[in-house]
C-alpha cells in the first residue's frame, strides 16, 4: 500500500489499531461489569466526526446493549491549532439523567475539549462520565485531563488518520501517521 504524500511516518498501522480496539473493549466492558452497571444506564457518545472508524470498531467489540448517541464539538477550527473555546453543534438525542456516558473520542490534545464536555455532562445529571480514546498526546495538554481508557500514547506530532484530519481531509487513512507539516505549505488539494 502506498502512503499519502503527505505523510512524514506512519505511527501505527491497522493492525495495531484494531487490535488495541478490541482491547480497549473489552477493559471497558470489565469496568461496568465489575461496577455493576447495567448496559440499560450506559450511554455510548461518540464525538464527530473523529471518532467515526474508532468507533464503529470499539462497538463492534464491546459487548454490551447501550445506546448509542452522538455529538458535534468544535474545537480545531481548520488547520493545524486547538481552539481554547469548544463550542457544541450538535447536541445528545439521548436523556442522560443517571446514566452512565462513555464518551468515546479519537484524540485528546490540549484537554480543553473533554474537560468541557465532562462538565457539560455532568451538568445534565449524568451518573458517571468516562472517556476512552483511540490516541493520547499528553504533550499537547493545556490543562489537566486524563482519559479514562486510553488506545496509545503518542509524541506530541500533528497525526492524520484513522478518523484524525486536517481540514476535514485525510481521515480515511488506514493507519494513523504523522503529517509532513513541511511537504503541507506547498501541497494543493
Amino acid at each position: 500500500m502506498a502512503l499519502h504524500p503527505l505523510v512524514k511516518r506512519v505511527l501505527l498501522t491497522e493492525e495495531q489499531i484494531k487490535t488495541r480496539v478490541a482491547e480497549l473493549a473489552k477493559e471497558v466492558t470489565e469496568h461496568y461489569k465489575k461496577n455493576n452497571i447495567k448496559d440499560k444506564d450506559i450511554v455510548v457518545v461518540g464525538i464527530l466526526k473523529g471518532c467515526v472508524p474508532f468507533y464503529a470498531e470499539f462497538f463492534m467489540n464491546f459487548k454490551q446493549d447501550v445506546v448509542m448517541d452522538f455529538m458535534v464539538i468544535s474545537s480545531y477550527l481548520g488547520g493545524l491549532k486547538s481552539n481554547k473555546q469548544p463550542k457544541i453543534n450538535l447536541d445528545l438525542n439521548s436523556d442522560i439523567k443517571n446514566k452512565h456516558v462513555l464518551i468515546v473520542e479519537d484524540i485528546v490534545d490540549t484537554g480543553h475539549t473533554l474537560s468541557f464536555l465532562k462538565d457539560y455532562l455532568k451538568s445534565r445529571k449524568a451518573a458517571s462520565v468516562n472517556v476512552v480514546t483511540l490516541v493520547d498526546k499528553p504533550g499537547g495538554r493545556k490543562i489537566e485531563f486524563e482519559a479514562n481508557f486510553i488506545g496509545f500514547s503518542i509524541e506530541n506530532e500533528f497525526v492524520i488518520g484513522y478518523g484524525l484530519d486536517y481540514d476535514e481531509k485525510l481521515r480515511n487513512l488506514p493507519y494513523i501517521a504523522i503529517m509532513d507539516t513541511d511537504k503541507l505549505k506547498t501541497w494543493e488539494w
